[in-house]
């Protein structure tokens, strides 16, 4: 609706540029000079009235077409027009309408309509205008036509706004299509054909017999998280975020590729880990590529928000190591404590720790796991 009226006015004022800028035969009772047109539009669209919309503008009118040809046939253009005695009427055609309009000169006033028919957005709408002028004065020195006053600051205003508007509809244009294109080239990684079945993404010693040991060093990774966000046909790209986290074969996922969501089962191979996780309304299908000191994973989300529309999200994560950092390494096999402590050695049996521990028992514990 917000589009429809914000059309009709553009289309309105380019409407008047075609009324005042009819030729006026010489033989017209017209006095050539500023003239002030005073308008009241109303419209009817899809039987539904609307408020009338009064308007005045200044133009100087002169026996011959005051707006260049060029710029007034950017949307309408006068294509039959006839002179009986003081009337000038004519029809005329626009991109999305027609219409007639009908002006009477009286010397120095005159009156006369407009009436179009148009089809914005798939609705249709008529507009009555009715016209009414008189006579100024002399136009400004050094004007010789077009509109003048406010009116011509006005209208170089909503020139300017037009020519924003279709700026940015031309940068939300090329951001969907950059969009779609991420889209269309980021794809999950197939699954491993040899890979083990393990529940979860923590290290399975099982897995690990089968298919060897998972190609990722423990450490600190810069990771690089590019996401898209795709809703029927609009596409949206997030901004790209950077971040470090710790990375192990215990704990081998940035978070951003299970989309918050528990995964139960994943086929686990040398080189890569590859999912499939369904859920009601929706799936999440996800796998990460490893190369050592680099991976590469990719998780596409599908939902439906509503009946007919579908949610699409994917998301692409790359990562490099940067270093050890303050990253634990993972446990090793038949280690329970989540940390491979080493004792230090100064000599002496169990009963000497022991001994050490009941006399001091806070530097005993310290001594016997190496802090």
């Amino acid at each position: 609706m917000k589009n429809v009226l914000r059309h009709t006015v553009v289309l309105f004022a380019l409407l008047l540029l075609c009324a005042a800028g009819t030729a006026h035969p010489a033989g017209i009772d017209m006095k050539e000079g500023d003239w002030e047109i005073s308008s009241v539009a109303s419209m009817t669209m899809e039987g539904m009235s609307m408020p009338s919309m009064p308007s005045k503008s200044t133009y100087c009118l002169t026996r011959e077409d005051p707006v260049p040809q060029s710029e007034r046939d950017k949307d309408c253009r006068i294509v039959k027009q006839k002179v009986v005695g003081n009337t000038v009427s004519w029809r005329m055609e626009c991109k999305k309408g027609e219409g007639e309009g009908e002006i009477s000169y009286r010397g120095t006033t005159y009156d006369g309509f407009i009436k179009m028919k148009m089809v914005e957005e798939g609705q249709t709408m008529t507009m009555d205008v009715k016209l009414a002028g008189k006579y100024l004065g002399p136009c400004p020195k050094g004007h010789k036509s077009g509109a003048t006053g406010e009116t011509a600051k006005q209208m170089a205003a909503g020139q300017q706004a037009v020519a924003q508007a279709q700026q940015q509809q031309a940068e939300q244009e090329a951001l969907r299509k950059k969009c779609e294109e991420f889209v269309k080239r980021t794809a999950v990684p197939g699954e491993d054909p040899g890979g083990c079945e393990q529940a979860g993404f923590t290290r399975s010693l099982e897995c690990e017999a089968k298919v060897g040991k998972l190609n990722l060093e423990y450490g600190q990774y810069e990771i690089t998280v590019e996401e898209a966000t795709r809703v029927s046909s609009s596409c949206a790209l997030s901004e790209t975020k950077r971040r470090t986290v710790c990375m192990n074969l215990d704990d081998p996922l940035p978070r951003e590729l299970t989309k918050g969501r528990q995964v139960q089962k994943v086929k686990h191979g040398k080189d890569k880990i590859t999912w499939r996780e369904s859920y009601e309304g929706g799936e999440i299908v996800g796998g990460i590529v490893y190369r050592g000191a680099t991976f590469e994973g990719v998780a596409i989300q599908k939902s439906r928000a509503g009946s007919d529309m579908e949610l699409l999200q994917v998301t692409k994560v790359t990562g490099r190591r940067v270093g050890v950092g303050d990253c634990t390494k993972e446990r090793g096999p038949g280690d329970t404590t989540g940390r491979a402590y080493t004792a230090k050695k100064k000599g002496g049996d169990s009963a000497t720790h022991t001994d050490n521990i009941l006399k001091n028992p806070v530097k005993g514990i310290r001594n016997l796991f190496g802090y």
